[in-house]
Protein backbone atom coordinates (compact mmCIF):
# COMPACT_ATOMS: atom_id res chain seq x y z
CA UNK A 1 0.00 0.00 0.00
CA UNK A 2 1.13 3.63 -1.03
CA UNK A 3 0.33 5.93 1.58
CA UNK A 4 0.02 9.90 0.69
CA UNK A 5 0.06 12.28 3.52
CA UNK A 6 -1.65 15.53 2.24
CA UNK A 7 -0.03 18.47 4.54
CA UNK A 8 -0.50 22.24 5.15
CA UNK A 9 -0.60 24.16 8.26
CA UNK A 10 -2.69 26.93 6.54
CA UNK A 11 -6.24 26.56 6.66
CA UNK A 12 -7.95 27.18 3.02
CA UNK A 13 -5.58 25.08 0.87
CA UNK A 14 -7.67 22.29 -0.26
CA UNK A 15 -6.08 19.08 1.29
CA UNK A 16 -9.67 17.27 1.13
CA UNK A 17 -10.69 18.68 -2.26
CA UNK A 18 -7.16 16.87 -3.56
CA UNK A 19 -7.46 14.29 -1.24
CA UNK A 20 -10.54 13.37 -2.86
CA UNK A 21 -9.79 14.02 -6.48
CA UNK A 22 -6.12 11.87 -6.25
CA UNK A 23 -8.15 8.96 -4.60
CA UNK A 24 -10.41 8.74 -7.71
CA UNK A 25 -7.78 9.11 -10.05
CA UNK A 26 -6.33 6.67 -8.72
CA UNK A 27 -9.39 4.22 -8.86
CA UNK A 28 -9.36 4.98 -12.28
CA UNK A 29 -6.21 3.61 -12.98
CA UNK A 30 -7.44 0.62 -11.43
CA UNK A 31 -6.06 0.84 -7.89
CA UNK A 32 -7.97 0.64 -4.62
CA UNK A 33 -8.13 3.71 -2.59
CA UNK A 34 -8.90 4.84 0.86
CA UNK A 35 -9.08 8.28 2.57
CA UNK A 36 -8.63 8.76 6.41
CA UNK A 37 -10.17 12.33 7.05
CA UNK A 38 -7.49 13.09 10.39
CA UNK A 39 -9.53 16.61 10.17
CA UNK A 40 -11.58 17.52 12.85
CA UNK A 41 -13.71 19.43 10.16
CA UNK A 42 -14.72 15.99 8.99
CA UNK A 43 -15.08 17.22 5.61
CA UNK A 44 -14.25 14.11 3.25
CA UNK A 45 -16.76 12.21 5.91
CA UNK A 46 -19.22 14.89 5.52
CA UNK A 47 -18.80 14.44 1.09
CA UNK A 48 -18.93 10.28 1.80
CA UNK A 49 -21.94 11.22 3.48
CA UNK A 50 -23.56 13.00 -0.14
CA UNK A 51 -21.94 10.00 -2.38
CA UNK A 52 -23.75 7.12 -3.82
CA UNK A 53 -20.36 5.11 -5.14
CA UNK A 54 -18.57 2.52 -2.19
CA UNK A 55 -15.19 3.85 -3.58
CA UNK A 56 -12.89 5.42 -2.66
CA UNK A 57 -13.50 4.22 1.21
CA UNK A 58 -13.56 6.92 3.24
CA UNK A 59 -13.25 6.52 7.27
CA UNK A 60 -12.49 8.82 10.23
CA UNK A 61 -10.04 7.87 13.24
CA UNK A 62 -12.85 6.61 15.12
CA UNK A 63 -10.43 7.33 18.18
CA UNK A 64 -8.58 5.18 17.29
CA UNK A 65 -4.26 6.03 16.50
CA UNK A 66 -3.89 6.67 13.17
CA UNK A 67 -1.16 3.62 12.31
CA UNK A 68 -3.96 1.50 13.76
CA UNK A 69 -6.63 3.03 11.26
CA UNK A 70 -4.22 3.12 8.59
CA UNK A 71 -3.15 -0.70 8.91
CA UNK A 72 -6.84 -1.84 8.77
CA UNK A 73 -7.05 -0.28 5.34
CA UNK A 74 -3.68 -2.04 4.18
CA UNK A 75 -5.11 -5.66 5.69
CA UNK A 76 -8.39 -4.76 3.79
CA UNK A 77 -6.75 -4.59 0.51
CA UNK A 78 -6.23 -0.96 -0.40
CA UNK A 79 -3.38 0.06 -2.56
CA UNK A 80 -3.25 3.97 -2.07
CA UNK A 81 -4.01 5.68 0.93
CA UNK A 82 -4.79 9.60 1.67
CA UNK A 83 -4.39 10.97 4.76
CA UNK A 84 -6.21 14.35 4.99
CA UNK A 85 -4.95 15.84 8.28
CA UNK A 86 -5.66 19.06 9.98
CA UNK A 87 -4.45 22.54 9.41
CA UNK A 88 -2.70 23.47 12.27
CA UNK A 89 0.26 21.98 13.60
CA UNK A 90 -0.57 19.02 15.77
CA UNK A 91 1.16 15.53 17.16
CA UNK A 92 -0.94 13.64 14.43
CA UNK A 93 0.57 15.85 11.42
CA UNK A 94 4.26 14.26 12.59
CA UNK A 95 2.67 10.70 12.62
CA UNK A 96 1.32 11.44 9.41
CA UNK A 97 4.34 12.15 7.80
CA UNK A 98 6.38 9.45 9.05
CA UNK A 99 3.35 6.95 7.58
CA UNK A 100 3.74 8.46 4.21
CA UNK A 101 5.30 6.98 1.12
CA UNK A 102 5.28 10.78 -0.15
CA UNK A 103 4.28 14.22 1.89
CA UNK A 104 2.31 16.60 -0.91
CA UNK A 105 1.84 20.04 0.23
CA UNK A 106 -0.96 22.19 -1.17
CA UNK A 107 -0.75 25.75 -1.66
CA UNK A 108 -2.54 28.39 -3.24
CA UNK A 109 -0.64 30.86 -4.94
CA UNK A 110 -1.26 33.97 -3.04
CA UNK A 111 1.69 35.86 -0.46
CA UNK A 112 0.38 34.69 2.76
CA UNK A 113 0.15 30.97 1.71
CA UNK A 114 3.61 31.08 0.09
CA UNK A 115 5.05 32.92 3.55
CA UNK A 116 3.21 29.49 6.04
CA UNK A 117 4.99 26.41 3.53
CA UNK A 118 8.17 26.78 5.21
CA UNK A 119 7.28 24.84 8.26
CA UNK A 120 5.37 22.25 6.54
CA UNK A 121 8.53 21.47 3.95
CA UNK A 122 10.47 21.09 6.91
CA UNK A 123 8.37 18.76 8.62
CA UNK A 124 9.05 16.38 5.30
CA UNK A 125 12.46 16.98 5.40
CA UNK A 126 12.83 16.08 8.83
CA UNK A 127 11.14 12.67 8.12
CA UNK A 128 13.62 11.73 5.20
CA UNK A 129 9.76 11.10 3.17
CA UNK A 130 9.87 12.69 -0.48
CA UNK A 131 7.41 15.45 -0.74
CA UNK A 132 5.77 17.75 -3.61
CA UNK A 133 4.45 21.05 -3.71
CA UNK A 134 1.14 21.45 -5.43
CA UNK A 135 -0.67 24.60 -6.75
CA UNK A 136 -4.32 24.31 -5.39
CA UNK A 137 -7.18 26.59 -6.42
CA UNK A 138 -5.05 28.63 -8.75
CA UNK A 139 -5.96 31.52 -11.31
CA UNK A 140 -6.12 30.18 -14.25
CA UNK A 141 -3.76 32.38 -16.20
CA UNK A 142 -1.48 35.53 -14.91
CA UNK A 143 1.03 36.76 -13.15
CA UNK A 144 0.25 35.37 -9.76
CA UNK A 145 0.78 32.05 -10.52
CA UNK A 146 4.17 32.38 -12.29
CA UNK A 147 5.72 34.56 -9.47
CA UNK A 148 4.58 32.02 -6.78
CA UNK A 149 6.79 29.04 -8.64
CA UNK A 150 9.72 30.97 -9.02
CA UNK A 151 9.24 32.00 -5.02
CA UNK A 152 9.47 28.45 -4.16
CA UNK A 153 11.89 27.18 -6.52
CA UNK A 154 14.31 26.77 -3.71
CA UNK A 155 11.69 24.21 -2.21
CA UNK A 156 11.84 22.48 -5.58
CA UNK A 157 10.00 19.43 -6.12
CA UNK A 158 6.74 21.31 -7.49
CA UNK A 159 4.06 19.59 -9.25
CA UNK A 160 4.34 21.06 -13.26
CA UNK A 161 0.47 21.38 -13.20
CA UNK A 162 -1.93 23.64 -10.83
CA UNK A 163 -5.32 22.84 -10.06
CA UNK A 164 -7.17 25.67 -11.12
CA UNK A 165 -10.06 27.09 -9.04
CA UNK A 166 -12.88 25.79 -10.95
CA UNK A 167 -17.02 25.84 -10.07
CA UNK A 168 -16.60 22.03 -11.13
CA UNK A 169 -14.76 21.01 -7.94
CA UNK A 170 -17.85 22.92 -5.95
CA UNK A 171 -20.76 21.44 -7.71
CA UNK A 172 -18.62 18.04 -7.90
CA UNK A 173 -18.43 18.36 -3.89
CA UNK A 174 -22.05 19.33 -3.62
CA UNK A 175 -23.11 16.14 -5.40
CA UNK A 176 -20.40 13.68 -3.39
CA UNK A 177 -18.55 13.50 -6.22
CA UNK A 178 -15.28 14.72 -7.92
CA UNK A 179 -14.58 16.69 -10.99
CA UNK A 180 -13.36 13.47 -12.74
CA UNK A 181 -16.55 12.03 -12.23
CA UNK A 182 -18.90 14.85 -13.43
CA UNK A 183 -17.22 16.35 -15.79
CA UNK A 184 -14.90 13.39 -16.59
CA UNK A 185 -13.42 15.51 -19.78
CA UNK A 186 -13.03 18.90 -18.57
CA UNK A 187 -9.99 20.83 -18.06
CA UNK A 188 -10.17 20.36 -14.53
CA UNK A 189 -10.49 16.42 -14.67
CA UNK A 190 -6.93 16.31 -16.98
CA UNK A 191 -5.32 19.07 -14.62
CA UNK A 192 -6.07 16.33 -11.52
CA UNK A 193 -4.83 13.18 -13.73
CA UNK A 194 -1.75 14.98 -14.34
CA UNK A 195 -1.29 15.80 -10.59
CA UNK A 196 -1.61 11.93 -10.23
CA UNK A 197 0.83 10.81 -12.81
CA UNK A 198 3.22 12.84 -10.85
CA UNK A 199 2.38 11.55 -7.46
CA UNK A 200 3.41 8.28 -9.21
CA UNK A 201 6.97 9.64 -9.79
CA UNK A 202 7.26 10.84 -6.51
CA UNK A 203 6.47 7.46 -5.23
Amino acid sequence: MKTIAILSQKGGAGKSTLARALAVAALEDGRPAAIIDADPQGTVLAWAGRRDAKAPAVAGLDGLPLERTAARWEEAGAEVLLLDTPPHATALIGIAAKLADVILIPVRPSPDDLAGIGPTVEIARQVGKPFGIVFNAAPPRGAALMLARAALTTFGHVCPTAVVERLGHQYASAEGLTILEREPRSPGAEEVRAVWRWVLSLI
